[in-house]
């Protein structure tokens, strides 16, 4: 089996340049205007599915609850549009590209535009960093409250800068950055295969790569975050770092002598199969090159603490199978040094004993997995739905390894960069999440190898049934992704209500105010944040919590008697109600029996209330209620 020589032949094919649909063969146009079809019932069917889908009855199942039965059509069509624009003839087209960035409008773009607010309470917290800078000028490093986004600030100073320049408010940021995960989705779509066509020229390979990681993206960090933002970077240095900026090794000789045959054989074998290394690179596109990689270097060590680890061991990882030049290696190693430093010194000195005490423990990660016994019913669901999907990604990545690993491929560089964020997991809990950050740096190779099951090797081989079984596994597995990324849009979307009174909130309380939290669950600290002290109840211990729900007047009362009249307010809302009776934070029922009580009470009065929302302060007579309700 000559599959190297296939490949190689295949990569220097005039055929990746991506010639017109007119210039298929007859069976190619057949398949080309049948993709193009299903592109166009996919389209309308999700343009009717935004105009009668009604988010208001979103259940604990999230949002498949209210979705109508003909968006299974829409994914249907483009699973079906997907498997015929794999087609030899039509997949070295953009076909196949439209009908990705159709999938990510059906994934991604369909809750953006469904829930007319922002999703995401840490979503709103990151508008607030934003809102901060826009009114400081700059971030305090020092400041204890967000102190990580205050020491990696990378994304908030540049969306500052961005919404000053077009004086752009927290309310209005947040209207925007609800369309972050279709726009960041589409990005990762546009680096995606600049790094597959590195590990093969197969474009049914590259593509069906971008289609499952598509999919796989469950874990839900590409809305409005620093680690989105982080882990478009990160894609695109990789890029550079396989591409312009690969490197070769002519004294190592395969057919040598001594040290010369042993590195030759060694770089040989990690790298059997790639597509050969476009060798005249010209001068100026590898310095461009370089001055990017240095530069995302820089971007990531400001935006995201995590990524900068990552990327130290993916380049770590490319220097030892020689693809990589060690000075990026260096360079990296050298920024996240120097910023660590010099403007984190002081968050790091904070935090870094309870890092050296905790490398190694993975207790916290358990913990962070749901508890099924204790969440409601479609939480059940919902977190097997993740579980499913993580799992068939994971097993479809490894038969199709094993596949590759028959037909002759080493794949060392794409080997490499799915084990590099795996030291993370003794390396940190962060906070419980960190085995989902694994798996979010993982998943951009994990499905290459997935794609990898239904096309191991390149070829003209009859592949109808390989195209037609990665449409309906993408499609299949579509239904998982629906409940996995969406299935707590109960607790995490949030009304207008409940936005109106959280604005009113944060506008009106006075500095210094103490803030009573249902639970940290709803648009909060999206602007003066750091004028208040927050107080979730739900955070508290099990005997303070079983205290407050025995007499909530009383027990909330005396929790406030010391602070100054008119800077202390309880807020209860309808996304923290789900999120407490959904995720069993609580006994179900506690918020709204706090609420009645306190509405019943002489000891608070209410003075703020919409449709979605209640705020309530200690009933101090000096103040009259025309002062608070407005």
């Amino acid at each position: 089996m000559n599959v190297m020589t296939r490949e190689a032949s295949l990569a220097l094919s005039p055929a990746l340049r991506l010639p017109p649909l007119a210039k298929a063969g007859r069976a190619s146009t057949v398949s080309s205007g049948l993709s193009l079809t299903c592109l166009c019932l996919a389209f309308a069917l999700w343009l009717v599915v935004l105009f009668i889908t009604d988010p208001a009855g979103v259940d604990d199942y999230g949002l498949i609850s209210v979705l109508p039965g003909i968006v299974w059509v829409a994914y249907a069509a483009v699973g079906i549009g997907f498997a015929f624009s794999l087609k030899r003839g039509v997949c070295e087209t953009r076909m196949p590209l439209l009908m990705i960035v159709m999938l990510v409008l059906l994934l991604h773009g369909t809750p953006a535009i469904v829930y007319d607010e922002l999703r995401y309470a840490w979503a709103w917290k990151h508008v607030g960093v934003v809102d901060y800078v826009q009114r400081h000028g700059q971030i305090d490093p020092k400041a204890p409250f967000l102190a990580a986004y205050a020491n990696w600030p990378g994304l908030f100073v540049v969306s500052a800068a961005i919404a000053n320049l077009f004086d752009i408010k927290p309310i209005q940021l947040a209207d925007i950055a609800r369309f972050s995960p279709p726009a960041i989705n589409l990005l990762y779509v546009l680096v995606l295969p600049q790094i597959y066509r590195r590990f093969t020229a197969d474009p049914r390979l590259v593509w069906g790569g971008v289609w499952l990681f598509v999919i796989g993206n469950w874990i839900g960090q590409d809305y409005f975050s620093p680690q989105g933002v982080a882990f478009l970077f990160y894609l695109m240095l990789i890029a550079l770092c396989l591409g312009p900026l690969s490197i070769s090794h002519p004294w190592a000789d395969p057919k040598g002598r001594g040290l010369d045959r042993i590195c030759g054989r060694y770089f040989a074998f990690v790298s059997r199969g790639q597509p050969p290394v476009k060798l005249a690179v010209p001068p100026y596109v590898r310095v461009a090159a370089s001055l990017a990689a240095m530069a995302l270097i820089v971007m990531i060590t400001a935006t995201h603490p995590l990524t900068p680890i990552v990327v130290l061991m993916g380049l770590g990882g490319l220097w030892v199978i020689g693809q990589l030049s060690l000075g990026y290696v260096v360079f990296a190693g050298l920024v996240e040094v120097v910023w660590l430093l010099f403007y984190a010194d002081g968050y790091m000195a904070s935090v870094l004993p309870e890092l050296v005490q905790r490398f190694g423990d993975t207790n916290e990660i358990s913990e962070r997995l749901v508890d099924t016994s204790i969440v409601s019913e479609g939480q059940v669901v919902v977190s097997w739905a993740s579980r499913a999907l993580t799992g068939a990604v994971a097993l479809a990545a490894v038969l199709g390894g094993m596949r590759r690993l028959v037909a002759g491929y080493r794949d060392g560089p794409a080997i490499v960069l799915t084990l590099a964020p795996a030291f993370m997991i003794v390396a940190t809990s962060y906070g419980g999440e960190i085995v989902f950050r694994v798996f979010l740096f993982a998943l951009p190779f994990l499905a290459f190898f997935a794609a990898a099951l239904f096309f191991p090797w390149s070829g003209t081989q009859r592949d109808a049934i390989a195209r037609f079984g990665i449409g309906a596994f993408g499609a299949v597995l579509s239904v998982a992704f629906v409940l996995a990324n969406n299935g707590k849009d109960r607790q995490y979307t949030f009304s207008q209500a409940e936005v109106q009174a959280s604005e009113w909130l944060y506008r009106n309380a006075p500095a210094g105010s103490v803030l009573v939290e249902g639970a940290p669950n709803y648009p909060e600290q999206f602007m003066n944040y750091e004028n208040f002290t927050y107080v979730p109840i739900s955070n508290e211990s099990k005997q303070s919590i079983s205290a407050v729900l025995a007499d909530p007047a009383a027990e909330l009362g005396d929790w406030l008697r010391a602070v100054p009249a008119g800077s202390a307010f309880i807020i209860i809302t309808r996304s923290q109600k789900a999120y407490v009776d959904d995720l069993g934070v609580m006994p179900k029922g506690s918020l709204d029996a706090i609420e009645k009580a306190l509405r019943g009470s002489a000891r608070f009065r209410l003075v703020r209330a919409t449709g979605d929302a209640s705020v309530f302060a200690p009933n101090d007579p000096g103040i009259g209620m025309g002062e608070w309700i407005k």
